[in-house]
Order: structure tokens, then sequence, then C-alpha cells
């Protein structure tokens, strides 16, 4: 019994050092429980990573021995840095960037080679050439890596002089390097973000699936307008999700185009677009919803503070919850070779739950119209809402259940 107490002194001085550990652990790692994690899980080394580092290695040194054999050049050290910038772009993207960059570097050379005659080589000609090269990247519209290799290449050119036959290597060591990314991103684990993107829209729809839980569990007892509000607030909240899964749909539609197992993933492509696509309107619906209930309790007469339960609209939201939930786990498969079609069983079965919990209510409807009009209302409303939620999920199935009779 006596070592109790210096247990409790021993846990107490321990308590800064493993309180400042703890956070130094997970601003590094992303959380406080190391213990029972792998190596790779806290260095955040996975697979992916490990592929993405191959590639890079690979179109650097590739580059550099390429551009050294072509242009007997000891040091082409633009080839591999423009290689490593690239590699891990989609196959479209190492396209379309290549060119922009061999369209930077021309136009880099050839402003200062312009400029640098007029004006010479003083530190504010080197200030208007810098700013005369973004300009013009920003008139043709690159992308941010490429409209600042104007100004770089322009500044290259003034350090060593136009006429030496370093700026004719600095064009052709991009050139060489840009040529190596490409081939490389197009030859070795082409990116792929169908994957991620998928599980983004997951995450997107298990927050719409919370919204409702939380607002369907809270009016089964009596709540207040700081309850509704809090409720809304949450709703809103929810859009970064829907931003953050129409980026990441976006980026996995661009990674398929020209990729070479396109034909593999199309139908898991086609099934996410159409997911997210339903889920992005759901969204609206399901803060309109928010805004419903929040009125409810702005406009209606409270009873000491709070509002009466509303077990029949909890039972309603409940089911057009497990609705969403039932319809993203049936659409959402990032998996290579799905099929096209949805039959969506179980999903279907969901929504026609949830559609019999707003029979039940319009079948009691005008009753509670009678008894107090304006709740009656309110309640019609919540009904049309979760209504239109359904429509859409069903809407979304079944566009996908339809792709066999449009393609035969």
């Amino acid at each position: 019994m006596e070592s109790a107490p210096t247990a409790v002194t021993r846990t107490t001085a321990a308590g800064p050092t493993r309180a400042r550990w703890d956070r130094w652990l997970q601003a590094m790692t992303g959380s406080r429980r190391w213990r029972d994690r792998s190596l790779s899980e806290l260095l955040a080394i996975d697979r992916g990573v490990l592929v993405q580092a191959f590639k890079i290695a690979l179109s650097a040194g590739l580059a550099w021995a390429l551009a050294g054999w072509l242009l007997s050049s000891p040091s082409p050290i633009w080839a591999p840095i423009t290689a490593s910038l690239m590699a891990l772009l989609t196959v479209r993207a190492s396209i379309r960037d290549a060119i922009e960059k061999i369209v930077a570097v021309v136009i880099g050379i050839g402003v200062a080679i312009w400029l640098g005659g007029l004006i010479g080589l003083h530190a504010w000609s080197i200030a208007v050439i810098v700013a005369v090269g973004f300009l013009i990247g920003k008139v043709l519209r690159l992308n941010g890596g490429a409209a600042a290799q104007i100004p770089i290449n322009g500044l290259f050119v003034l350090a060593l002089g136009a006429a030496t036959d370093q700026v004719g290597q600095r064009f052709l060591d991009t050139l060489i390097g840009a040529g190596v990314a490409v081939l490389v991103n197009f030859a070795v684990v082409p990116p792929n973000y169908v994957g991620s993107a998928t599980r983004s829209v997951a995450a997107f729809a298990d927050s719409l699936v919370g919204v409702l839980a939380v607002i369907a569990g809270g009016i089964t007892a009596p709540w207040t307008q700081a309850d509704a509000s809090g409720w809304l607030r949450t709703a809103r909240e929810q859009g970064r999700f829907a931003g953050v899964a129409e980026s990441d749909v976006e980026k996995a539609t661009q990674s398929m185009k020209l990729h070479p197992g396109r034909a593999s993933w199309e139908n898991a492509l086609d099934r996410l677009q159409q997911a997210n696509d339903t889920l992005q309107i759901v969204e609206v619906q399901v803060r309109t919803l928010s805004r419903t209930i929040r009125d409810i309790s702005m406009k209606m007469p409270d009873r000491e503070g709070s509002q009466p339960p509303m077990p029949m609209a909890s039972a309603m939201l409940n089911a057009a919850s497990d609705a969403i939930e039932a319809f993203a786990h049936t659409l959402l498969r990032a998996e290579k070779d799905a099929k096209a079609v949805v039959a969506g069983g179980a999903a279907r079965r969901s929504i026609a739950f949830a559609r019999a919990k707003i029979a039940e209510i319009n079948a009691d409807l005008g009753d509670m119209l009678a008894a107090n009009l304006a709740r009656g209302v309110f309640l019609g409303a919540l009904v049309v809402e979760t209504g239109r939620i359904l429509d859409e999920l069903d809407a979304g199935l079944t566009s996908m259940a339809e792709q066999p009779d449009q393609d035969g």
C-alpha cells in the first residue's frame, strides 16, 4: 500500500514530459497512438509512397543518362530536375505539363535575350525581365509551375550570357527531361486516383449520414433552438467534405484520361462520378432540411424553452440516413473490372423503408394540421425535403441500372 503514493508521484512528475512527447508524436505522425502501429504507419510510408519514390528516382536517373549521352554534356542537370517535377503527375497532366514547360523555356530565353540586349544586366533590369516573364505566363494561362519557369529561364540566360552553348542545352535538357517523365508515367504504374477519390466520396456520404442521425436522435426528446442551430451549423460544415469529394473525383477523372488501363476502371469511375453527383445534391437538401428544423424552433412557441419530441420525424430521418449509407455502399466500388450494372437491392429496400415512414406521417398529417396548423405545415415541409433526398438516391441508382440498355 505504501508504494501507491510513489506511483502517483512518478506519474505526476512524468506528466509534462509525456505531454510534450505526445504533442511531438502527433505533429509528426498525426496520432498519439504509436505502440500498436507499424513503422511504415508512423512514417506515413506505404506502397503508394514507395512507388512515387521509385518513379522520381527512375525519371531523374534516366533523364540524366539520356541527356548526357545525347548531348555529350558532363552535367545535364536540368533534365533530371524537369523529370522529377513531372514524375508524379497523371499521364494526361504530364503531357500537358511537358508542353507548357517547353513553351516556358522558349519564352523565358526569348524575353531574356530581347530585353537583356535592350536594357543590359542590372538589378532593376532583372526585376523587369522577371515581371515581364511572369505576366506573359499569366496571359498564356500556363499553370503555376510552368509560369514560374519563364522568369527562371530568363535569369538563367542572363547569368550565362545569351551566346553561350548553355542556353541551347538548357532547352534540350528540358525537352529530354519532359519526354522521360511522360514515358515513365505511362509505363510505370500510371497514377490512378479512383481509389482515393472513392474514399473521399465515402467520407462525404458518412458525413451526411451523421448529420441526419444526429438530428434524428436529437428530436426524439425535447430539443431547443440552440440544439437546432447547432445541427444547422454541422450541416453547413459538411460543405468541406463536398468540396474535397468534388476535387478528388475530378482528379480521378483526369488520371484516367490516356491511362493505359482505363477500360478496366471505366465502370468504377462511372459509379464514382454518379455517387458524387447524387451526394452533392443531397448535401444541399440536408442543409435545407436542417434549416427547416431550425425554423421550427424559431417560429413555433416552445414549452419552457424546448420543443416537444418528434418521434415520427425522427424515424423518417433515421430511415433516410440509412438509405444514404446503403446508396453509397452500393455504388462505391474502387475495383478493377467493376460491374457496370448496379442492382441496388439493399439500397432500394432502404429507400422503400424510408418512403414507408413518409407514408405513415402523411396518413396522420391531416389530423396534425387540424390540431396544430403551423407545426403540421413544418412537418409537411420535412416530409417533402426527405422525399427529395430519396428521389435523388433513386435516380442515382436508376441511372446506373440503365447503362446496359444504352450500351446495347
